[in-house]
């Protein structure tokens, strides 16, 4: 019960975090830079790692985890994003088929020590999700819509989701990378 508690926190506040920074520095900056762009769609959207790593070690689960965290920051920027109520299940059910349809096509397991194959696995998996994901978020809104064109793709809406997802866990693993390396280096000396 302990570790679920410590891994709900975790997992909680990474997500509340790198929310609040792409909704609080990233998307002001997208809309003076890209103006034409969605603020549905951010061009590095950071919780999109914590989605991905949260769903690749802890399974299932994970969506538990991440859920009240989605739906909270999902209240607090709804004015502004204009997302659909079921924008956290869609996004965190298609991360997890992402998960583990990269597990499938390149059938891998996670092994107890985190190597580069770990590392090749998280990134095509993030992919695959983000895939899933904008295609997930994009049908959502047009179901919501109602219009005609609903199996219609955006070709820019999808492109704009996979880019920012994408961008978003290479730049939360770039992070964690060297702080994991530096917590390492502190330990040495």
């Amino acid at each position: 019960m302990k570790d679920i508690a410590y891994n709900f926190s975790v997992m909680s506040i990474a997500y509340i975090v790198t929310y609040s920074l792409t909704f609080g520095f990233v998307f002001p900056l997208q809309k003076i830079l890209l103006s034409d762009v969605s603020t549905q769609i951010g061009l590095l959207f950071l919780p999109h790692g914590v989605r991905v790593m949260t769903l690749y070690f802890y399974g299932w689960r994970g969506m538990l985890y991440l859920l009240p965290a989605s739906y909270l920051m999902l209240f607090l920027s709804i004015e502004s994003t204009g997302l659909n109520i079921f924008a956290p299940i869609v996004s965190l059910v298609c991360c997890y088929a992402g998960i583990q349809g990269a597990r499938l096509l390149f059938s891998e397991t996670i092994s107890v020590t985190f190597n580069i194959r770990d590392w090749k696995l998280l990134l095509w998996g993030g992919v695959i999700a983000s895939i899933f994901n904008g295609l997930g978020l994009i049908l959502l809104n047009r179901i919501v819509v109602d219009e005609i064109s609903a199996l219609v793709f955006p070709l820019m809406d999808l492109l704009g989701y996979i880019i920012g997802d994408v961008l978003g866990l290479v730049l939360c693993l770039g992070f964690l990378m060297y702080f994991f390396r530096i917590v390492r280096h502190l330990k040495l000396t």
